[in-house]
C-alpha cells in the first residue's frame, strides 16, 4: 500500500490564506508564517475528544457561559508573522465570543485549549505545545493522554497537577459548576 504524502500546498504565510487551504484528510496550523501540516488522528484520540467534548458541550450549553469549539477552528494569536492554533478542543467564555454573523478564525487565544496526546506526540512536544497556549495568553490548558488515561492541567503561571481515573476534573474560574471524573472521559 503506498504511503500517504501530504500535497503540495500554495505559499501560505497570513491566516487569511490559511483559511482558504483544504486539502483533506490534512490539516495545517500556520506557526509564526510557515505553514504545518498535520495528520489525522487515531481512534482512541477520536474517541477521548468526542467524549470530553460532549461533557463539556452538554455543561457549557446548560449553562450558557460560553461556547465549546472542536478541532477543526483555528485561533489566530499573532499577527505579523500569523500564528494560527487549532486545539483538539476550546472553550471561550461568552463575553469574549465573537459576532454570530463574523466567519473565519477567532481572534486570540481561547479561554481553555484542550490536547488530546497521539501516539506520535512525545510527553514533551504536547507540553510545549500547551506552553505555546499558555504564553499566548491562554487561561487555561488540559492535556488528555488516552493511552495513560489521565489528564493534566496546566495553567498560567506555570503550575500543573496530573489526574488519574478517580480524581475529578474541575475548572471552576473558567467554566463554574462543571466536574467530571477522569474516569468518564475514557468510560467505553
Amino acid at each position: 500500500m503506498p504511503t500517504m504524502r501530504p500535497p503540495i500546498v500554495p505559499t501560505v504565510t497570513t491566516a487569511e490564506q490559511l483559511l482558504g487551504v483544504h486539502v483533506p484528510p490534512w490539516r495545517h496550523e500556520l506557526v509564526r508564517g510557515e505553514l504545518r501540516v498535520m495528520s489525522p488522528a487515531g481512534r482512541r484520540h477520536g474517541d477521548a475528544c468526542i467524549a470530553l467534548g460532549s461533557l463539556l458541550h452538554n455543561h457549557v450549553r446548560g449553562t450558557r457561559i460560553g461556547k465549546v469549539y472542536g478541532n477543526d477552528t483555528g485561533f489566530v494569536l499573532a499577527r505579523k508573522p500569523d500564528t494560527v492554533l487549532a486545539p483538539d478542543l476550546a472553550f471561550v467564555r461568552r463575553d469574549r465570543l465573537p459576532d454570530p454573523d463574523e466567519d473565519g478564525f477567532l481572534e486570540g487565544p481561547p479561554d481553555l485549549a484542550i490536547e488530546v496526546r497521539s501516539p506520535r506526540d512525545s510527553r514533551r512536544s504536547i507540553l510545549r505545545k500547551a506552553r505555546e497556549w499558555l504564553d499566548h495568553g491562554c487561561r487555561g490548558v488540559w492535556v488528555v493522554d488516552p493511552k495513560e488515561q489521565s489528564v493534566t492541567v496546566l495553567g498560567p503561571s506555570g503550575e500543573s497537577r496530573t489526574l488519574g481515573l478517580d480524581d475529578v476534573l474541575t475548572s471552576d474560574e473558567l467554566m463554574p459548576g462543571f466536574a467530571v471524573t477522569v474516569r468518564e472521559i475514557f468510560a467505553d
